[in-house]
C-alpha cells in the first residue's frame, strides 16, 4: 500500500472512531409501570444512544427467573416483569456495566362499567365481582360495609376497588335493600 493511501486510511479510522463515544447508561436504576414492556435493546438505556455503535453491545439479566420474548424481558410464565427490581448488566466486550430495573404498579384497577345503582334482598350477600367489572395486573379486591343489606331501605355505601398494591378506587353505589 502506498504512503499517502495509509495515511489516509489511519486518517479516516481515526475520524470513524472519534464519531462513537463509550455507552453511558442514562441512569443506574430505570423504574417502569407494571406491564410495561423492558426492552432487550441496549439503545433504551443509554444516556448517548445516538454516539454509540450498538451494534456491539448486548443486554443481560442477571436475575433468576426472567427469560427474554421477542427482545423482551419478561418474568418466567407471563408477559410482562412482576413487581420487583431485577439486576442486569450492560455488556460492551469484556466491559460489563451493571444497572437495576424497578418494576412498579402505582395505578388503580380499571372498572369498565360504571355502576351506581343496586338493588338487593335483605340480608343478601352482594358479590361486588360480579357487580363491578374491574380489571387489574395485580388481581382485585373489593372493600364495601359487610352490614349494608342489613339495613332495610335505601343509602349510598361506597365501595373500595383495589389492587393487591394499595392502589384504589371509589364508587358510590346507591344501595336499596327490600325485604
Amino acid at each position: 500500500m502506498s504512503k499517502k493511501l495509509c495515511v489516509a486510511a489511519a486518517v479516516s479510522s481515526l475520524l470513524f472512531a472519534g464519531c462513537f463515544q463509550p455507552p453511558k447508561l442514562a441512569k443506574q436504576t430505570f423504574t417502569l409501570e407494571l406491564g410495561a414492556d423492558v426492552y432487550a435493546n441496549p439503545d433504551v438505556y443509554l444516556e448517548n444512544a445516538d454516539e454509540v455503535n450498538s451494534k456491539k453491545l448486548s443486554i443481560e439479566v442477571e436475575t433468576p427467573g426472567i427469560a427474554k420474548l421477542d427482545n423482551r424481558f419478561v418474568s418466567t410464565g407471563s408477559e410482562y416483569l412482576a413487581v420487583g427490581e431485577y439486576d442486569f448488566v450492560l455488556v460492551n466486550g469484556s466491559k460489563r456495566t451493571p444497572f437495576a430495573v424497578k418494576i412498579k404498579d402505582t395505578k388503580p384497577p380499571t372498572i369498565t362499567n360504571d355502576v351506581t345503582e343496586l338493588s338487593v334482598g335483605y340480608g343478601q350477600i352482594i358479590d361486588w365481582a360480579s357487580v363491578f367489572d374491574a380489571k387489574d395486573l395485580s388481581e382485585v379486591y373489593y372493600e364495601a360495609p359487610l352490614d349494608a343489606s342489613l339495613v332495610v331501605g335505601e343509602q349510598d355505601i361506597t365501595v373500595r376497588i383495589t389492587d393487591r398494591f394499595g392502589n384504589g378506587v371509589d364508587r358510590v353505589v346507591h344501595l336499596m335493600v327490600g325485604v
